[in-house]
């Protein structure tokens, strides 16, 4: 399986297991030890370079063997490896939906934290109802402009490997939003805690670097500065919303965050079944992704 290296390749779950039987904080560093291995294993287990190595394990383990088949039969050539492919489409609509499964685990968070208070009033109505925004705007963008439920990623411009990568940095990061929009239902009447804002900023800001990591690097130089229009503006204000919107009420922070995951809507919709033709569009957009199908 040359897509799919974390397959092949255990050495990332060792630290999981070890860490069973450890308490805190030795556990996080074994957690952390173990996400590391399996970073460093999707980039650098290429298909030419696991191919390679299973023609050498294959080459030693017939040094000193007789060749299979009768004994006066004719010598037998080296076996012949074959190699599995993934799925694109088939991969492409498993991590679409694993990213459905986490925003609505940010649903549960919103619901969770609401059914807590005893009075339903107009900062909770604010809140909740900038907080399920955000999370249809992130999955529009995700699963309606994007592909593999990356913002903005052509389909085949990635190799899989590299796919799974950023979807699961992409999907660590709406994790750590969902956390965050659950402790804002709870602060409704008062600032979010410091921690729990810088995290909520950096979620958003963290899940708009994954799109511009995953358009940018594979987009014609002409499209280059229309994706950067796209992207940096709600890259940077969603960074300087954290040290500078600390004494905001929770419900003006989400929805100025609504409104940037609204602009990369609004700036490059995209048309469905289409691919992207690379041109400026109306209004200073192009049109670069298609529905997924």
């Amino acid at each position: 399986m040359v897509d799919w290296p974390l397959g092949q390749f255990g050495s990332g779950a060792v630290p999981w297991l070890v860490s069973l039987f450890v308490d805190a904080p030795l556990r996080y560093w074994l957690w952390a030890l173990g996400i590391a291995l399996d970073i460093v294993t999707l980039l650098v287990s290429t298909r030419d370079r696991t191919l390679r190595r299973a023609h050498e394990r294959a080459a030693r383990r017939r040094d000193g063997r007789p060749p299979p088949g009768p004994a006066h039969g004719p010598a037998a050539g080296p076996p012949r490896l074959s190699e599995s492919r993934i799925d694109a489409a088939h991969m492409g609509e498993r991590l679409g939906l694993y990213v459905i499964i986490v925003l609505g685990e940010g649903v549960i968070q919103i619901i969770g934290a609401a059914s807590e208070r005893d009075d339903w009033d107009g900062p909770l109505a604010a809140t909740g109802l900038g907080a399920f925004g955000l999370l249809a705007g992130i999955c529009t963008l995700s699963l309606l402009y994007g592909t593999n439920g990356i913002p903005h990623l052509r389909k085949g411009t990635l190799a899989p490997r590299l796919a799974m990568l950023l979807h699961a940095v992409m999907t660590g990061f709406l994790v750590a939003l969902a956390t965050a929009l659950g402790s804002a239902i709870t602060h409704v009447d008062d600032v979010l805690p410091r921690g729990q804002h810088w995290l909520l900023c950096g979620a958003v800001a963290g899940y708009f670097a994954a799109g511009l990591v995953a358009a940018l690097p594979l987009a014609d130089r002409s499209d280059r500065v229309w994706l950067l229009g796209w992207a940096l503006p709600c890259l940077a204000v969603s960074v300087t919303l954290a040290p500078l919107g600390e004494r905001l009420p929770a419900w003006a922070t989400i929805w100025i965050l609504v409104a940037l995951v609204c602009w990369q809507i609004l700036y490059d919709p995209g048309r469905a079944g289409k691919p992207p033709s690379g041109r400026r569009g109306w209004g200073g957009r192009i049109r670069r992704t298609a529905r997924i199908v």
